[in-house]
């Protein structure tokens, strides 16, 4: 991973060295994941089930989103989604529209990242 990567990623929110070592020290595994990352279809589901107005999906899939945000460390995608989450789990679409505008920007910009350096 270059340095110019890793700044990148740091300017996204991405705590690179807590990530690092979740993959125990292993840089070229944490990478791969990032590459899978693009192919995980979470947020794509989860803007389908909004959508559909299908609530308990949506939900089921921004806590599957928020798992893989969480496990990869990036921070500014979780901020986003924990309290999405929360509000899905708990029925309350008044800030929906708002969450899912700002998660777009955060989950477009994590993809813009990682697509452009592999």
């Amino acid at each position: 991973m270059t340095d110019g990567y890793k700044q990148q990623l740091e300017s996204i929110g991405v705590d690179l060295e807590r990530a690092i070592d979740r993959f125990v020290g292993n840089e070229a595994m944490y990478e791969r994941f990032l590459v899978r990352f693009l192919q995980d279809e979470s947020y794509r589901k989860l803007n389908e089930y909004i959508n559909k107005g299908d609530i308990h999906q949506a939900f089921v899939q921004a806590h599957t989103l928020k798992g893989v945000a969480g496990n990869l460390e990036f921070h500014g995608l979780y901020r986003v989604l924990e309290p999405m989450t929360e509000h899905l789990r708990n029925n309350d679409l008044s800030t929906l529209p708002e969450e899912v505008e700002l998660l777009k920007v955060r989950y477009e910009e994590v993809c813009r990242v990682i697509a452009g350096n592999k």
